[in-house]
């Protein structure tokens, strides 16, 4: 049916309707304009539904889609569920998994360990997490994280050993190689802020050549420079 056949029947339609109707002048072409301001109306109603539906649809996507992921131009912030810091993810970092319980404070959680919160990077660099009370100084606590990790990985003594600050607070960077006559590069930055230890673990199982590393070194410092410590 064409728009001139739809026009025809309301035509007709509305002249059958005036026929009950008390007597008043009108004439074909009154109701030919009156028909097509009818089609005119309807049309515009039609434009602002259509108007409407398009502004919903993007705050539909955004509210079902994933409420914690990132947004354009927005930095992502991660909290630790069992200890209580916070990590401004930079580009390229994304969290793998939480902690599902909390460190007693005894040996040296890997990345796999169901007590770390773990961190991805670029280029699968990792960056995994554990926190304890301690009433031990930065010192003390650094010195049995190194033996911890001899004991329970075979590292080596640090080859470089760096002041550094993590979330405002005094810190050692240690880099060490676990097993000790490998070339695998493990770093490890330790840090103890009102009266609980942080342990910042980082290393990739793809980095072959000392250009991966330097990358994967950079990488994990800006890891560090995104977190913020419970006050």
């Amino acid at each position: 049916m064409t728009r001139m056949d739809g026009l025809d029947r309301r035509l007709r339609d509305l002249l059958e309707a005036a026929a009950g109707e008390p007597p008043r002048l009108f004439s074909v072409e009154a109701v030919r304009r009156r028909v097509i301001r009818r089609r005119v109306v309807e049309l515009a109603a039609g434009a602002v539904a259509a108007a409407a539906i398009a502004a919903i649809i993007p705050v539909g996507i955004g509210a079902f889609g994933h409420a914690t992921g990132p947004t354009s131009g927005h930095a992502r912030i991660v909290t630790s569920r069992h200890y209580g810091y916070t990590e401004t993810l930079p580009a390229g970092w994304r969290p793998a998994t939480q902690a599902t319980q909390r460190w007693n404070g005894k040996g040296a959680p890997a990345d796999m360990s169901n007590v770390v919160d773990l961190f991805i990077g670029p280029s699968q660099v990792e960056a995994w997490a554990i926190a304890t009370p301690t009433r031990e100084n930065l010192a003390a606590y650094t010195s049995a994280t190194i033996r911890a990790s001899a004991a329970g990985h075979s590292c080596s003594a640090p080859r470089t050993d760096q002041a550094i600050t993590i979330g405002g607070a005094p810190a050692r960077l240690l880099g060490l190689h676990c097993p000790a006559h490998s070339r695998f590069l493990v770093e490890i930055a330790v840090t103890v802020h009102h009266g609980t230890a942080y342990v910042f673990s980082s290393q990739n199982p793809t980095a072959t050549t000392p250009t991966n590393r330097a990358a994967d070194r950079a990488a994990f410092r800006n890891f560090l420079a995104g977190i913020r410590l419970r006050q």
